[in-house]
């Protein structure tokens, strides 16, 4: 898969974004919670939601919603530890997972749970049902090191554990796009596409060494998905328009401490959320792939996103403090997350690295004065200038490197 193949900018005037600026984002929904809350599902449509979590003294908290999240109901869980992660098959049928092995399930919209048998003690963070049958998976933090997801074939009426991965890896989450087709994600990059439900699984190339915490795959097409994780210098974004076969993409996005949820409800549109209320929306044209940050009237650290499927706008994202919200627009304005205080003008430039590797720093030939940026291995810009027509010199330190224009990209490896 080549980045620079596909990707285009996105042209702004600067009198539309003027005006845009006023309008859209994203409104904060009345819980009546103090919980953390970690996960958000809306099953069907826009209208019944459930939410789930911990309260402030570490129990499980599960919210509901009927009518789009104008108010929220406290439910019963048969259980006392936190909750990370909740789906449902239907606006009745889910299940929710969380910490020391706690799972349950509903049948009834909620009015009644009870617990599910899952083998061992480990934390929990996802689960799904991806064709909202009888085949689901949880996603495994496991409390010693192994690389594994646990399964069932029953609609959770039995679960088992599913190994994948080496001796060295150790998992962290999963995320699924069809009963068959997803990856296994962990500490160190770890990331094991399947597509045959595990029975069999490969590595794949997320082009990073950071802990690796969700995926979301587009409904309609699992070769579309987007990764998210974190290291030492924050957080990181993967992306994948043919299902992983050849490495994930680097993307622009706007920096942030943390990204811990992401959802992709069509193949053009995904979001990630994260610390300080962060909220980002990918913008997709040919060939580019950008993040973008959305307003947002929060600074608490958000942890589950959830578009339904089918609505690239209408969307509900949660977090700390009970926090709950809502978006019609895709919490639009956008504001580029890699910019320099205004939308830059439109440059067609194609690029060619002259040697590669190169020595103390990449030599390029611009086909037109333009400016370029440049982003490390973790999809981090490490450099931003115009470049002219004709050959340029960045000096750089050791390392890998992408060289993006805006309509070309070039990859390059610099030595000593």
């Amino acid at each position: 898969m080549s980045v620079g193949s596909r990707r285009n900018a996105v042209v702004i005037g600067s009198l539309l974004l003027l005006c845009s600026l006023g309008f859209g984002g994203w409104t904060a929904l009345s819980t009546g919670s103090a919980a953390q809350l970690t996960s958000i599902h809306f099953p069907t449509g826009t209208t019944v939601g459930y939410a789930v979590g911990s309260d402030p003294a570490g129990g499980a908290t599960i919210l509901k919603t009927a009518d789009g999240g104008v108010t929220w109901t406290p439910q019963s869980a048969p259980v006392l530890n936190g909750l990370n992660s909740v789906y449902f098959t239907s606006d009745d049928n889910g299940y929710a997972v969380g910490i020391v092995g706690t799972g349950i399930r509903t049948t009834d919209g909620g009015a009644t749970w009870t617990t599910m048998t899952i083998p061992g003690t480990d934390i929990l963070n996802y689960i799904s049902f991806p064709d909202n049958g009888q085949i689901g998976y949880i996603g495994v933090h496991p409390r010693t090191q192994a690389g594994k997801v646990i399964k069932t074939t029953d609609g959770g009426s039995s679960w088992a554990d599913v190994s994948v991965g080496g001796a060295m890896s150790w998992s962290t989450s999963c995320g699924m796009a069809t009963d068959l087709i997803g990856v296994a994600l962990g500490k160190g990059g770890m990331v094991y596409g399947t597509t045959d439900g595990f029975a069999t699984a490969s590595p794949q190339g997320p082009q990073t060494v950071a802990d690796m915490v969700a995926a979301a795959f587009a409904p309609s097409d699992p070769n579309y998905g987007c990764l998210i994780g974190n290291d030492s210098l924050g957080g990181l974004i993967r992306y994948t328009d043919d299902g992983g076969a050849t490495l994930w993409d680097s993307v622009r996005f706007w920096p942030t401490t943390v990204f811990n949820g992401v959802d992709m409800p069509t193949t053009t549109v995904a979001y990630v959320c994260g610390s300080g209320g962060t909220i980002q929306r990918l913008v997709q044209t040919t060939p580019f792939v950008d993040f973008y940050r959305t307003t947002v009237p929060v600074t608490d650290d958000m942890f589950g996103i959830c578009f339904p499927v089918g609505q690239a706008d209408t969307g509900y994202a949660c977090g700390n403090n009970g926090v709950i919200l809502k978006t019609t627009d895709g919490g639009i304005p956008l504001i580029p997350g890699v910019a320099e205080g205004r939308v830059p003008a439109v440059k067609r430039a194609g690029l060619r690295v002259l040697s590669n590797p190169s020595r103390l720093g990449i030599a390029l030939h611009s086909d037109a004065d333009v400016r370029v940026s440049v982003f490390d291995a973790a999809g981090r810009t490490v450099l931003s200038q115009a470049a002219t027509k004709g050959l340029n010199f960045l000096p750089l330190p050791t390392g890998a490197y992408f060289v993006k224009a805006r309509n070309g990209t070039a990859r390059a490896v610099v030595t000593d």
